[in-house]
């Protein structure tokens, strides 16, 4: 373990910790998941500067994005802009124009990668 390359390691060693010892101020708060309207707005092929795809669709008004060969991840929305994944430790932030068209996206695990449409 200490030979690790996960940057989450530490934050998963302090939430057993927590769990264990029931260490309320340290263990995570859960996000609120809001209902989201119109989630096919946020549909569409996302790019990065070095041309890494990331595949937005909607399936029953969820959100799930997908890269090359992976499963789908799904997102869960705490505001219109702003979602999380369960699954990892990832969370996306979309942008909208001045006629409230999604035009980007950001994508944060572990650092940040800026995505356009």
């Amino acid at each position: 373990m200490l030979n690790s390359n996960e940057v989450e390691l530490m934050q998963e060693v302090m939430r057993s910790l927590a769990l264990e010892y029931n260490w309320l101020d340290v263990l995570e708060k859960e996000k609120p998941i809001i209902t989201l309207a119109q989630a096919e707005n946020y549909s569409g092929l996302y790019l990065t500067k070095s041309g890494l795809q990331f595949k937005v669709v909607s399936q029953d008004e969820n959100l799930f994005i997908q890269s090359g060969q992976q499963p789908p991840l799904q997102f869960f929305p705490t505001s219109e802009l702003e979602f999380f994944a369960k699954a990892v430790n990832t969370s996306i932030c979309f942008e909208r124009d001045d006629t409230g068209n999604i035009t980007a996206m950001t994508l944060s695990q572990a650092g940040v990668t800026s995505l356009r449409q």
